[in-house]
């Protein structure tokens, strides 16, 4: 048997005991997948037009809940009332109940880091939900496509960079303070952030964010040219799972500033959702309607 003195490595920062291994870093990391993601979205998108037309439906659940493949939802059989706070926020919580029973099932008791904070939101203590929190609900960056979550970002970026005033984004944005601190040992992060071993780090948030947007931006110029590639949605997923909270935080600072909806991000869940499949908003067009079936988008 080969023995190993645990004092040998006691302050070798490289090497850490299996025991705190495992609870420093998580060996699994749970991510919604993009069907979960198309389902929750097409719900919650569906919930934010109906009130929107002024009508919540009456309570339901998944038995209600029908899904087109192209992510298109209809609450079925289910009667409309006139909309009210209280309504809005039973809607709510009747949406939160399916995301976790039925969509994440048996992940409810791990769900990922940006989707509680969605659920957070739904489940806003004052129980008071304003068609302005609904957007930030329904466009929420856990729900954003892998696919598009580079420009998502991006226009969040510029944003808080160069539109917002220049105490903004020193703001309550998460990994401020040791955002490089995850990126030791892991030589990957360190080239995605092209960090080197005897670099300054800066604790301010401006200098991760431009961190962050370089290894968006040029994250494949150097592993598209080694034996492993990495795709842009490789790149993404590496970014996610070490930084789960910054695109969410960085969306609740845009809505927080009562910007969010200028900068039009529905647009990367397929199209402006005032238009989203020729849906009709006038408010008198379903004043007459009992069933929410009545809408199809």
């Amino acid at each position: 048997m080969h023995q190993i003195s645990y004092e040998k490595y006691m302050h070798d920062e490289e090497f850490k005991p299996l025991t705190q291994y495992k609870e420093a870093e998580p060996i699994m990391d749970n991510i919604m997948t993009e069907k979960a993601k198309l389902v929750s979205r097409a719900l919650l998108i569906e919930l934010y037009f109906l009130h929107k037309m002024g009508k919540c439906p009456q309570h339901f659940d998944e038995s209600n809940v029908f899904i087109r493949e192209d992510g298109i939802a209809e609450i079925r059989e289910c009667n409309l009332d006139d909309k009210s706070d209280s309504k809005v926020f039973e809607n709510y919580q009747d949406a939160h109940k399916i995301i976790v029973e039925i969509v994440l099932q048996q992940h409810k008791d791990d769900i990922p880091k940006d989707v509680k904070h969605l659920l957070n939101l739904m489940n806003n203590p004052n129980k008071a939900i304003s068609m302005e929190l609904e957007y930030l609900i329904c466009t929420h960056a856990s729900l954003v496509p892998l696919r598009n979550r580079e420009t998502f970002f991006l226009w969040m970026y510029r944003h808080i960079m160069f539109m917002l005033p220049c105490d903004k984004p020193a703001g309550d944005m998460p990994y401020k303070s040791y955002w490089h601190k995850k990126l030791k040992g892991d030589n990957l992060l360190k080239k995605l952030f092209r960090r080197e071993k005897d670099m300054c780090y800066k604790k301010e948030i401006t200098d991760f964010l431009k961190s962050y947007r370089n290894a968006i931006v040029h994250g494949t110029d150097k592993y598209g040219e080694e034996r492993i590639r990495y795709t842009p949605d490789d790149i993404q997923l590496i970014l996610l799972i070490t930084f789960p909270m910054l695109l969410p935080r960085m969306q609740e600072e845009l809505w927080e500033n009562k910007q969010l909806e200028d900068l039009q991000l529905d647009s990367l869940f397929g199209s402006n959702m005032d238009k989203e499949f020729g849906v009709i908003m006038d408010p008198s067009a379903v004043s007459n309607c009992n069933k929410s079936n009545n809408f199809s988008f």
